[in-house]
């Protein structure tokens, strides 16, 4: 039921002097001096947080949602920002993924617990592993708090994970850590620890010690959350070196923990270095990050309560440019993911602890609550700038019941009916609703009916034992479409039969909240619309039945909101008279002889208007046919590209009914034709000639330019001798339009080919050039011979001296040349006179290549008969000594040459004289 605006008003003063609202998880500091409020269910970033800590945190807030302290389990900074005093050296290893969590004490706003773990030895014997707590007290003289307790183990066990439920049947807090049964770190990771915190304060001593049979959950890593669900039933467990998740069965009331079932977190043969896991707000939906060796991480859920007994992880996202961190659910039921850059795995250190980087977002799962197989939960991989601060591996651990009262309803239309119900850990004596729309109620679950659309943060003040509670949901109230009854659509009749072509679908133009989105859907009678039944099918193409026609229409919004509205439709004789055609150039669209042009249509509107005297407030639209203008389909855009065509055109009325139908010709012009290239070269064969270019004597002008514009030649043709960048402008007149065409070459000298590498042995002569041409090859001046390539290789080559050319094929480029020899000597000789090896010589040396050359011959007996240097060397010895002809024998020679690099070198040989 409702209360009166009048009560309403009084109640809210009543409620602003008693109540406290049970916000204390509203803001959030972690990261590298990242902070988040979650006042009134918005979201705001924070960048005034003084804590740097790599990965576990926690914060606490007041009944109104303002912050108290923050710490990182070694420091505590109060609400200013500032070191608390006393709040150094607590025992936490920030390291831990939960290093810590704050409990307050029931029934006492002044005090509070801050639980820190340990995981690893110290060489302290009071900081050795363990789980520690920490004492925070606020007297009236110091309202920004003092650690009245810094240090005090009351587990000697190592320990690394802890989470906390308030148990309402008690009136306490049962705060659950899990790690070894005692200080042995031989010992396995096999056992809860259940502390009790009540209005008394901390019982030291665990309520409840729960060893894990092997059988059931064999754990093997202190790496990895734990967390349990909202309605404290459940607890999830990560655990990085078995590659698997473990969820527990929890009794508040007994404190008993029992094995559930396990989750594989990784991938066969790809296993999961899993990282974190959370719980989504209504407890039915487990979420759990983790990074594999090849260091891209992933994010999964698993619906707890499937019945499907081969029910399997769910994936939602991987990454490989960021890792996925802690996952820590807000009282806004969404679920936030811290961000970090991994370092890479080193195998050779497996377990050493390597500092995450900072990234400046982080994630968020926007519906954690959804149970589609296939849907990503609405994750947003970056949803929240961290702006000058940034993300590393943790997020705050919080009292998990603290996150499950909630307001449960679902966005719907305006005018529709919403149900209202809250879920909570603490019962309810009674309920104050605030819908911010000026009504209340005070029912346990009432039903209220919006009448605007748009947001509303709906307040729900539960009182419990006389203390109330504040909890909010963001509403959102869907509008739905608004179209006035009787609306009429008018279209052109251009043939007088008194019928035409309607889309009906342009009834839209109508819609007062217009959406692009929008479905229609058209009936005939409004008992189809109503029970949508014989739905018109051709609405996009409906031909009236009579001059005035009365039809139905529903309208739906994507969000499923929906009104059904009654409009007319009727024809209108319409005639127009003639339009003039639109020109363009060929080429316009900037694609030379394709005989497609540009139009521009929005010109030609206005020329229409002009022409046809239309009012200035009528709207034109183009379309490529007749029926396309009659129904307004697929209109054009302001810039059109066609070929020669016909085009129509729809003027509408201000009130979109037609106001004339007609069409004209769009033309584009011929094109304009010349042949000119890309590049053209000044041959080598031609150095002092010229280039000689044809502009195409069928146009109508001509503008040659060089590159900095100044113009070299209007005529039609243009003779360039000089390199460089030029563009040829043409231009012609057709149906009263100048059309051009402009195009860019370049004039250029030929190539210069280089010799790279020449190689003579064995009898052959191996060429490389450096050029960018086909080229030929010649050491006679006489024969080329080519390959298709920048080498060639001539084989069977006789001793002697050779000139090497290269020239290109087409004889644009100067040749090059280069001299080449072969040493070489005959093995006989015959000095008959016969013009054939009549003389015996050293082939292949000449002043071109060496300095000097000592050439002696010598008989069997080692006489001296013959010398010869470079010079005489080129007549040769006629085998004769002292004027006389010697007989014929065999006879040695030495030759000694000094290069050009003067190296010096000396063969010997032998060789045969024979008649």
């Amino acid at each position: 039921m409702y209360l009166n605006r009048t009560i309403t008003v009084v109640a809210l003063m009543l409620f602003s002097t008693l109540a406290f609202s049970q916000m204390e998880t509203s803001n959030w500091y972690f990261g590298q001096n990242s902070g988040l409020n979650f006042k009134d269910t918005q979201v705001t970033v924070l960048n005034n947080g003084a804590m740097a800590t790599p990965a576990g945190c926690a914060s606490i807030s007041d009944r109104n949602g303002e912050l108290l302290f923050y710490t990182n389990g070694q420091t505590v900074w109060n609400k200013n920002h500032e070191i608390m005093e006393n709040g150094e050296g607590l025992a936490a290893e920030i390291e831990n993924i939960q290093s810590t969590i704050i409990v307050p004490v029931p029934g006492n706003d002044n005090r509070y617990y801050i639980f820190c773990t340990k995981t690893n030895p110290s060489t302290n014997p009071l900081l050795n592993y363990g789980l520690y707590y920490g004492q925070v007290e606020f007297p009236p003289q110091k309202p920004l708090g003092e650690v009245t307790t810094r240090i005090s183990r009351i587990s000697n066990a190592s320990t690394g994970r802890i989470t906390a439920i308030h148990h309402i049947e008690s009136e306490s807090i049962k705060v659950i850590a899990f790690g070894r049964i005692d200080s042995n770190t031989d010992s396995p990771l096999d056992t809860f620890y259940v502390f009790n915190v009540d209005n008394n304060g901390l019982d030291r001593f665990p309520i409840a010690t729960i060893t894990i049979p092997e059988s059931d959950a064999k754990i093997l890593s202190d790496k990895g959350a734990m967390k349990i669900s909202p309605d404290g039933k459940k607890i999830a467990l990560a655990d990085a070196g078995s590659d698997n998740i473990y969820v527990f069965n929890f009794n508040a009331n007994t404190n008993d923990i029992n094995y559930d079932f396990g989750i594989k977190a990784g991938l066969l043969f790809d296993p999961l270095y899993s990282h974190s896991v959370e719980f989504s707000q209504d407890s039915q939906i487990l979420y759990f990050t983790g990074n594999n060796f090849g260091n891209t991480s992933f994010l999964y859920k698993f619906l707890i309560y499937d019945p499907n007994p081969l029910k399997e992880k769910i994936f939602i996202d991987a990454s490989s440019s960021f890792s996925y961190g802690d996952l820590q659910l807000a009282s806004n039921g969404k679920i936030y993911i811290a961000i970090y850059e991994n370092t890479p795995w080193d195998l050779t250190n497996f377990g050493t602890y390597f500092p995450p980087k900072p990234v400046g977002f982080i994630s968020v799962i926007n519906d954690p609550e959804d149970i589609n197989n296939d849907g990503d939960s609405e994750l947003s991989r970056t949803a929240i700038s961290l702006k000058a601060t940034a993300s590393l591996k943790g997020l705050p651990n919080f009292v998990a019941s603290f996150l499950r009262n909630r307001i449960i309803t679902e966005n719907k239309c305006v005018d529709e009916f919403f149900d209202f119900t809250t879920d909570s850990y603490m019962p309810i004596d009674s309920i104050f609703w605030d819908f911010e729309d000026g009504d209340t109620s005070t029912a346990l679950a009432p039903t209220h009916q919006f009448t605007t659309s748009g947001t509303f943060v709906v307040n729900a003040t539960i009182t419990y034992k006389n203390i109330p509670y504040l909890i909010q949901k963001r509403v959102e109230v869907y509008p739905k479409p608004l179209l006035n009854p009787n609306e009429l659509i008018s279209q052109c009749d251009t043939d007088f039969d008194g019928t035409s072509l309607f889309n009906l679908k342009n009834i839209g133009d109508r819609v007062l909240n217009k959406n692009r989105d929008y479905e229609y859907y058209f009936y005939n009678t409004y008992s189809d619309a109503l029970n949508d039944t014989n739905i018109i099918t051709n609405a996009e193409n409906y031909v009236n039945s009579s001059s005035l026609e009365e039809l139905f229409v529903k309208i739906v919004t994507p969000k499923g909101c929906y009104t059904i509205s009654n409009f007319f439709i009727e024809t209108a004789n319409s005639s127009l008279q003639f339009v003039d055609d639109l020109y363009t150039c060929e080429g316009s669209d900037n694609v030379i002889n394709n005989n497609i042009g540009r139009f521009d249509l929005n010109t030609k509107a206005s020329e229409i208007t002009t022409q046809l005297n239309l009012p200035a407030t009528s709207n034109i639209t183009f379309h490529t046919s007749f029926e396309e203008a009659q129904t307004k389909l697929n209109t054009l855009s302001n810039f059109y590209n066609t070929s020669t065509t016909k085009l129509w055109f729809r003027i509408e009325t201000p009130d979109n009914n037609c106001g004339g139908i007609g069409s004209f010709n769009a033309v584009v012009n011929e094109a304009i034709e010349f042949d000119i290239e890309e590049i053209y070269t000044i041959c080598y064969a031609n150095l002092n000639g010229a280039i000689v270019l044809d502009g195409n004597i069928e146009n109508d002008a001509w503008i040659w330019e060089d590159n900095s514009g100044t113009v070299i030649s209007e005529n039609s043709t243009v003779t360039i001798s000089e390199p460089g960048i030029y563009k040829l402008t043409a231009y012609k007149a057709e149906n009263n339009l100048v059309c051009s065409r402009t195009e860019q070459f370049q004039i250029r000298l030929p190539n210069f080919v280089t010799f790279r590498d020449v190689k003579t042995e064995n009898n052959q002569i191996f060429v490389e050039v450096a050029g960018f041409s086909n080229y030929e090859y010649s050491i006679n001046g006489t024969d080329y011979y080519s390959n298709g390539n920048n080498t060639y290789t001539f084989f069977n080559v006789k001793a002697g001296l050779y000139t090497l050319t290269v020239r290109d094929v087409n004889n644009c480029e100067a040749p090059i040349e280069q001299k080449v020899a072969f040493i070489g000597y005959p093995r006989y000789f015959t000095p008959n006179n016969d013009g054939i090896n009549d003389v015996w010589k050293i082939e292949g040396i000449s002043e071109d290549f060496y300095n000097s050359a000592e050439i002696y011959i010598y008989d069997r007996y080692g006489r001296t008969l013959h010398f010869m240097n470079l010079t005489t060397n080129l007549q040769g010895w006629d085998g004769s000594f002292n004027g006389q002809r010697l007989a014929s024998n065999d006879y040695w020679y030495s030759v000694t040459l000094i290069d050009k690099n003067n190296n010096s070198f000396t063969k010997t040989g032998h060789f045969a004289l024979k008649y």
